[in-house]
């Protein structure tokens, strides 16, 4: 017989397990909005969460962290789906190509992540949000050729639930 101390942590791994299962479910529906909204970006889910991604060149000039106003739509209509649901947190995170020093594409690509966070805000998301440069440190491509210079240069936006969304999805799971 089970004591009762390993019935509690067996219902809490229950809980826990379903909770998981309801922020997947989730996030399964956010990623089909997103994707079908911002058809430009790549939308993969990622564990509970979601990672969208956008080619640096889609969002910015060569070399420069200002987003570009042709760009602006796409970042518009994420901050649109985001905005229905401020139970998520996000972190951006800018990344750069090889070309230059490790320092100057560091600080670029943390100007970037940051030029989007703020880009974002002012389209209403009130999401926590954080940013990162990881400069060149993370590459998808080689950077011996152009085109996988340009797959490097790029942002990712990571969607993920929040402490709320969390406690929420715990609350849920426990009512079943």
């Amino acid at each position: 017989m089970k004591t009762r101390a390993e019935v509690l942590a067996d219902r809490a791994g229950f809980e826990s397990k379903a909770a998981g299962t309801l922020i997947g479910y989730k996030m399964d529906q956010r990623a089909k909005e997103i994707q079908q909204s911002v058809p430009a970006a790549t939308v993969e889910r990622v564990g509970e969460g979601i990672q969208v991604t956008f080619p640096s060149g889609l969002l910015f000039d060569f070399d420069s962290d200002v987003v570009r106003s042709n760009a602006a739509s796409n970042l518009a209509e994420l901050a649109g789906n985001l905005s229905k649901y401020g139970d998520s947190n996000l972190l951006i995170a800018g990344h750069t190509d090889a070309i230059g020093s490790p320092e100057y594409n560091q600080a670029l690509s943390e100007r970037r992540a940051e030029a989007a966070a703020r880009y974002l805000i002012a389209q209403g998301v009130s999401s926590h949000i954080a940013t990162a440069g990881l400069g060149e440190r993370e590459p998808v491509a080689s950077n011996a050729t152009e085109a996988g210079r340009d797959q490097n240069r790029r942002v990712e936006i990571a969607i993920y639930a929040s402490a709320a969304l969390q406690e929420d999805a715990r609350r849920e799971a426990a009512g079943r």
